[in-house]
């Protein structure tokens, strides 16, 4: 389905499954298809909302600027549109900045939250011209192979690109196949235009799961300490031979990650009920 929302276009949303609400929401240069093997295991015993970012996978091209909180108005349009009043908002990188403002914002929406490769803090001084760099290349000249090439060892742990490289060549050719200024406006969002959010995780109160790939070079392990100790009760998993893209890499560890969290989650709602 398509969901219209008021600044990030039109947004592709696949559903599956029947049960609880779990919503899927990537990283930046990747579609919904970035979860592998994820959305199809949890919906034997969830309802999975799986979103194209903006700009992204099946999604509509976008043109205009957008900020992350344009995207929490875009995942509230989600909710909306698919009936849902609660849900686990599980979110990698991107995803993951987008959930802690939806918790934010909107508390009464989300009843959990799977953090995957986030980070609550702006993007690191030092880096900033290089990421300005390649935004202004894939501007100019579109994802060149010299791009994908300087790409890899930031989405991907040193085993993938070792030991799996069909996942390191399916996320090529995603790139490689994106429209340009849909990733400018995602790169101006996610990476250049994001706030320090530090301040404000001790007023999520969601209980909180984080990961991060332990070859995580783009939002090392130190990014996801910081959110687990902004979260009261927050709780980190550390997945081997993974990078940014640790669901990509290693679906099934972060799916057992998942399971478990979301486990957990059935005791306590039983509890409030009671």
């Amino acid at each position: 389905m398509l969901v219209e929302t008021r600044r990030c276009g039109r947004l592709y949303v696949d559903v599956r499954g029947e049960g609880s609400p779990i919503v899927l929401w990537p990283s930046v240069l990747c579609s919904g298809s970035m979860w592998s093997s994820i959305p199809e295991e949890l919906s034997r015993a969830h309802r999975v909302i799986n979103i194209d970012g903006p700009g992204h996978g099946r999604s509509s091209r976008v043109r205009e600027p957008y900020t992350l909180d344009d995207n929490v108005d875009a995942a509230l349009a989600v909710l909306d549109a698919c009936g849902v009043r609660r849900a686990v908002w599980c979110g990698l990188s991107w995803g993951a900045m987008v959930g802690m403002r939806l918790a934010l914002r909107a508390p009464e929406r989300v009843s959990g939250l799977v953090l995957i490769d986030g980070n609550a803090d702006r993007e690191v001084p030092e880096k900033l011209p290089a990421y300005r760099a390649m935004a202004m290349i894939s501007r100019l000249l579109g994802p060149i192979p010299p791009l994908l090439d300087r790409l890899e060892p930031i989405y991907f742990s040193p085993y993938s690109l070792r030991a799996n490289r069909p996942a390191v060549d399916a996320f090529r050719r995603g790139v490689a196949a994106m429209d340009r200024e849909s990733i400018r406006r995602a790169v101006d969002a996610v990476i250049l235009g994001r706030e320090d959010l530090r301040p404000q995780l001790p007023r999520i109160d969601a209980p909180t799961l984080v990961v991060v790939g332990a070859d995580d070079v783009a939002t090392p392990r130190a990014r996801s300490e910081d959110i687990v100790a902004g979260i009261r009760g927050a709780r980190l998993v550390q997945i081997p031979r993974a990078g940014h893209l640790s669901a990509w890499e290693q679906p099934d560890a972060v799916r057992e990650a998942i399971e478990g969290f979301l486990a957990t989650l059935a005791p306590q709602s039983a509890r409030r009920m009671a």
